[in-house]
C-alpha cells in the first residue's frame, strides 16, 4: 500500500464521520404537519440511501464509517427523545 492509498482512505474515513454528524442532526423529528416534516423525511432517506451507497461505491471504509457515525447519532437522538 502506497502513502497515496493510505491518505485517501483516511479522507474517506473522515469524510464519512463528518458527513454522518451532519445527516444525524435530525436524529429526533418532532412530526409536525405533513406538508411540513416532507424535508424531513425526504432528508433521512437520502441519509440513509443515496449518499451511502454513492460513497461505497468510492471506498466501503468511508461508507463503513458513515453508516456507524449515523446509526450512533440517531441511537443516541431516539434515546433522549424518550426521556425527554
Amino acid at each position: 500500500m502506497n502513502i497515496d492509498t493510505m491518505l485517501s482512505q483516511i479522507l474517506y474515513c473522515l469524510s464519512g464521520f463528518l458527513f454522518g454528524i451532519f445527516a444525524s442532526r435530525y436524529s429526533v423529528i418532532s412530526w409536525p404537519p405533513l406538508l411540513q416534516c416532507a424535508p424531513y423525511v425526504l432528508f433521512i432517506i437520502a441519509a440513509f440511501t443515496l449518499f451511502p451507497f454513492w460513497l461505497i461505491t468510492r471506498t466501503e471504509a468511508g461508507g463503513f464509517i458513515y453508516y456507524a457515525t449515523l446509526l450512533f447519532f440517531f441511537t443516541k437522538g431516539y434515546r433522549a427523545d424518550k426521556k425527554g
